[in-house]
């Protein structure tokens, strides 16, 4: 009788620590709404299921680890700190500030190492003097998360011009090489932050097309080792402006240009689907403040055409736009308490999420992969068990 109390025991105890994993049906999205709490939202049931309490400043940035089991939060004002979250646990694990001394360290883009160790950022310093504040050259920082402070700091290279620190970086995938987009890659090694490779845009390899421009944002559904984006450009005679698709691939800094018509007004970065056969991307027409003008448009990514497009009511801040994990749902939000999900098929409006607060920074989608693997190492789960009931 104990041996069979004992078995019925083990087994409560697994089939608990399954309820408490995350269903297999979930496809979580991470957003911060307004002071600081950072929300989880599943967009299978298109509802809000938890909420951290980051307990630090306004949260305008969100970055996945590379095994995808934490998220780093850059805070905004005086304190610049990085809060660490653990996924499995919806816990804040970790903060520290950035800032030292009289010296205000602005971290803009930022992306981890493979390790789980580091962080590598771009960043502005501010240092406050008794009768002025000086503004530092652009600065490549490393960030180390064990020692819970900035380890290094090297200057851009001043030969290369002028550094928006937000730009879009991208680090390989040994964590060797760092990669920085603007109008040209520049690879610099992340040993020293040598420049080492440059891919000049003004020169690409299309026949009659210069002053190609970069702008994409972080996909969920992004193969590895490569980036897809949306490219502008206009040929040397008549300076016809068009835009394209373009890939990347970071291991041998080649890309394909692939164009598709005239340049509109704005666009916002690229996302694919799982299949990476679909491609999403919000186009802004009419640039009339009060009078702004958007649309969804649907790419077929083996051909560069576009096979739908929709209107839809927008707002004048829109700055956030994401797909879901499986490609069904694209999501829009800007200032304001609302998260807005599309049906990526007819591209009409499914509802409107209410969130608690302002919406601060920026979406995080989780790939289907990760959400798998998390579900799996989360605490209290077990596939199998061997055990004796001598």
């Amino acid at each position: 009788m104990r041996s069979l109390y004992l078995l019925i025991s083990f087994f409560l105890v697994a089939v608990a620590g399954v309820a408490r994993a995350a269903p297999s049906n979930e496809q979580l999205v991470y957003l911060v709404t307004w002071p600081h709490q950072l929300i989880v939202f599943d967009s299978v049931s298109e509802k809000i299921v938890d909420n951290v309490d980051l307990k630090s400043d306004i949260t305008p940035n969100l970055v996945l680890s590379a095994d995808k089991k934490q998220l780093y939060a850059l805070t905004n004002g005086q304190s610049r700190e990085i809060v660490t979250v653990d996924l499995a646990t919806r816990k804040v694990i970790g903060s520290f500030s950035l800032n030292e001394g009289n010296r205000n360290v602005r971290v803009s883009a930022m992306v981890p190492d493979p390790t789980g160790r580091y962080l590598y950022g771009l960043a502005n310093i501010v240092s406050k003097q008794l009768d002025r504040y000086e503004v530092e050259p652009p600065k490549f920082v490393v960030i180390d998360l064990m020692a819970q402070k900035i380890t290094r700091m090297v200057d851009f290279p001043k030969d290369e011009g002028f550094l928006d620190t937000r730009a879009q970086i991208k680090l390989s995938a040994n964590g060797k090489n760092l990669y920085v987009f603007r109008d040209e890659i520049l690879v610099f090694e992340t040993a020293g932050f040598t420049l080492v490779k440059k891919i000049d845009l003004a020169q690409p390899p299309v026949s009659d097309m210069q002053n190609l421009t970069f702008s994409t944002v972080a996909d969920p559904n992004e193969q590895a080792g490569e980036m897809t984006g949306l490219f502008t450009s206009s040929d040397p005679y008549v300076h016809r402006r068009v835009f394209g698709i373009a890939r990347i691939n970071l291991e041998q800094i080649s890309f394909e240009f692939t164009p598709v018509g005239p340049e509109t007004y704005t666009m916002t970065g690229l996302f694919q689907t799982p299949d990476r056969k679909l491609g999403y991307s919000v186009v802004t027409t009419n640039p009339a403040i009060g009078n702004l003008r958007y649309e969804f448009w649907a790419f077929d990514m083996r051909t560069g055409r576009i096979v739908n497009r929709r209107e839809f009511e927008g707002r004048n801040r829109l700055s956030q736009f994401a797909i879901s994990a499986d490609g069904t749902k694209l999501f829009v939000s800007g200032a304001g308490y609302q998260l807005e999900v599309y049906d990526a098929h007819t591209l009409e409006l499914r509802g409107v999420v209410e969130m608690p607060g302002d919406l601060a920074g920026n979406l995080v989608v989780m790939p289907l992969a990760a959400t798998s693997s998390a579900i799996s190492s989360a605490p209290g789960h077990s596939a199998a068990f061997s055990f004796s009931t001598q």
